[in-house]
């Protein structure tokens, strides 16, 4: 367990390094690259790396922190209206915003942010390796030291290797297999003639791909209560090796036909199928979606997993794993960008960076990263959110 120092009684110092601008006060460049974020009345403008030379980028300033940060121009404690509603989550949210470099901590006669104040922030003890270890699904640790090895990529880039890592090698040697949705209709025996698609049709209205949406999927057919976007929505991870597919495939629609899963999708293409995340099935419930991974645990014990990375493991060898997307998604939407996670790989990524670019070595970067994403709100050995962590 990652546990923080109580902050509090600390002196603390706006970074001056950073210029807090109003939003009224930003040239017009600056303006139309946040339109679309400036509009939140929380809001009251950015916050400006005073040396545009370098790696610190933009950071939203709410109006809270923006006060703060005014507040703490001199170095001091934390104002009285700070201190009177000081609790848990407070804390953590102070920690958030020293790792984040818009404010800095007193440690040791300096003052500290980013990387340089894990000492300041963090209870020494606690630290460990285990934390990051394999414990979900083992792919998760080897894609963030694999990326730790990366050079000269931005943010974004590095996000997208996070979640693509563990996708299987192009097989050159034939490169027109499964170049359509109908090949792989038929590698999956699920074909207008085959008899296991006239079984799937009597539970479950198929969706075909369009230009947007890359999956062949299923929706539940009859009176299944629609799926409500304010909510948020639980799936399991099916992730055979590409062989395996068609027997896990077959196997695991035949659970779910019992099942109160209300949709499930398959890669449509070569690119779709040999991505570890090909085959994921959603729940309205955490309950649900237990009952039907025994289920399947029970069926698919034996194959080969390949296994998908920042999931949380549900069983010895990454076969089946499972996540949460976020309230107002739809299923049926191509959102890449916007799944859970997606949003850890960004969040992992963003971490990368700030390490590489504090000459962090692996092990000290791993540790920062785990400290980091847990600030974030994010369990770092089951990839989901901490709060979920202590209910389900």
């Amino acid at each position: 367990m990652i546990k923080l120092n109580f902050l509090l009684e600390s002196v603390f110092r706006a970074n001056p390094g950073y210029l807090l601008a109003e939003s009224g006060n930003l040239n017009r460049p600056e303006q139309e690259a946040l339109a679309g974020l400036l509009k939140d009345p929380e809001i009251f403008g950015v916050f400006k790396p005073q040396d545009q030379a370098t790696q610190t980028s933009y950071k939203l300033a709410y109006k809270e922190v923006a006060l703060l940060f005014y507040f703490l121009q001199q170095p001091g404690s934390l104002p009285l209206y700070f201190k009177s509603t000081f609790d848990d989550d407070v804390n953590t949210t102070l920690a958030k915003l020293i790792m984040e470099g818009i404010f800095e901590i007193e440690h040791c006669g300096k003052y500290v942010s980013g990387t340089a104040a894990q000492d300041a922030l963090y209870k020494k003890e606690i630290i460990s390796h285990s934390n990051f270890s394999p414990g979900a699904v083992h792919h998760s640790s080897k894609a963030i030291q694999y990326a730790l090895h990366l050079n000269n990529l931005d943010t974004r880039s590095i996000a997208s290797r996070l979640y693509c890592y563990n996708t299987a090698p192009m097989m050159t040697q034939e490169n027109n297999l499964f170049a359509k949705p109908a090949d792989v209709e038929n590698f999956l025996a699920i074909g207008k003639n085959d008899p296991f698609a006239w079984e799937i049709s009597k539970y479950w209205n198929k969706h075909s791909p369009t230009e947007k949406y890359k999956w062949i999927a299923w929706n539940r057919k009859g009176n299944f209560k629609n799926y409500a976007s304010g909510n948020e929505v639980y799936k399991i991870y099916i992730s055979p090796v590409l062989t395996a597919f068609p027997e896990v495939f077959m196997k695991s629609v035949r659970v779910l036909n019992k099942s109160k899963a209300f949709s499930f999708k398959t890669g449509m293409d070569r690119h779709g199928l040999l991505r570890p995340d090909k085959f994921v099935v959603y729940f309205y419930s955490h309950a649900d979606l237990m009952q039907a991974a025994a289920l399947l645990k029970k069926e698919l014990k034996g194959y080969q997993a390949q296994g998908v990375p920042f999931t949380a493991q549900l069983d010895d060898d990454g076969m089946l794993s499972w996540g949460i997307d976020p309230a107002g998604k739809d299923v049926l939407e191509n959102f890449e960008g916007g799944s859970w996670r997606a949003g850890v790989t960004e969040k992992i990524a963003a971490a990368i960076v700030q390490a590489k670019a504090d000459a962090l070595p692996n092990n000290k970067a791993l540790e920062y990263i785990v400290k980091k994403i847990s600030l974030e709100g994010i369990d770092p050995v089951n990839w989901i959110p901490l709060q979920k962590q202590q209910a389900v």
